[in-house]
């Protein structure tokens, strides 16, 4: 709000910048709460009734933009192949062609710098590669 008023008030934006964006920060950390809040109500696990975990996860759920009772059957069917080598989404093994794509790098940078490669581009690009 004392952004909103300085700005209206006519001072420049860049001003204000450091202070919006510390705004925005701890906006998104009180938001990433509210959203394991309701991750958790998904699980069961916010509470031992089942009627508050729904009612707690359907309000932050719509809170967030996400409907909470098909999120919740969806989440479950990914949960339901967590740690399987083969089946599950969190390890993806190589497949024939990853020596082929990644072979002279791997050679290159050797093992260490080749895995450091392999976290950088997942943070980057959000999926490994």
């Amino acid at each position: 709000f004392g952004c909103a008023l300085a700005l209206s008030r006519g001072a420049r934006w860049r001003d204000h910048l450091f202070a919006f964006l510390a705004r925005m920060a701890a906006a998104g950390t009180a938001f990433t709460g509210w959203w394991v809040l309701a991750h958790e109500c998904g699980h069961g696990g916010f509470s031992d009734y089942t009627a508050l975990n729904d009612t707690v996860g359907f309000v932050l759920h719509s809170f967030c933009l996400v409907p909470y009772f098909s999120w919740q059957y969806s989440h479950a069917k990914h949960h339901s192949k967590t740690n399987h080598l083969l089946d599950g989404e969190s390890h993806v093994p190589p497949g024939p062609g990853f020596r082929k794509k990644f072979g002279k790098l791997l050679d290159i940078i050797g093992e260490d710098g080749f895995a450091i490669f392999q976290l950088v581009t997942h943070l980057l690009l959000g999926w490994p590669l």
